[in-house]
C-alpha cells in the first residue's frame, strides 16, 4: 500500500512548519530541482499535520542555499523504502 512521508522543517517564526507549494516550479526554485513531491489536496494536509500541532507555509520564503535533496538522496531513500 503506497503511502505519503512528510517532512518538516524549522522555521524561524513558527517553530517545526510543513511546507506545501502551489506547484512543482516553487517548490524547485526554492528547495531544487531534486525535490520528492506529491500532489495533495492542501486542506486535508494541513488537518493532518495539525493533529500533531505544525502549522503549513504555503509558498514560503526560505534562506537561498544548497539544495535540499540531490538526485543521488532521492535514489537513497527510494532503495531504503523498497527495503
Amino acid at each position: 500500500m503506497p503511502f505519503i512521508v512528510l517532512e518538516l522543517f524549522e522555521h524561524p517564526a513558527h517553530g517545526t512548519v510543513a511546507f506545501a507549494f502551489s506547484t512543482p516550479r516553487r517548490l524547485a526554485q526554492v528547495l531544487g530541482d531534486a525535490q520528492p513531491w506529491v500532489a495533495a489536496s492542501l486542506g486535508p494536509l494541513a488537518e493532518n499535520v495539525a493533529e500533531q500541532g505544525v502549522p503549513v507555509l504555503l509558498d514560503p520564503a526560505v534562506t537561498p542555499g544548497e539544495p535540499h535533496w540531490r538526485p543521488r538522496d532521492v535514489a537513497a531513500y527510494a532503495r531504503e523504502v523498497r527495503r
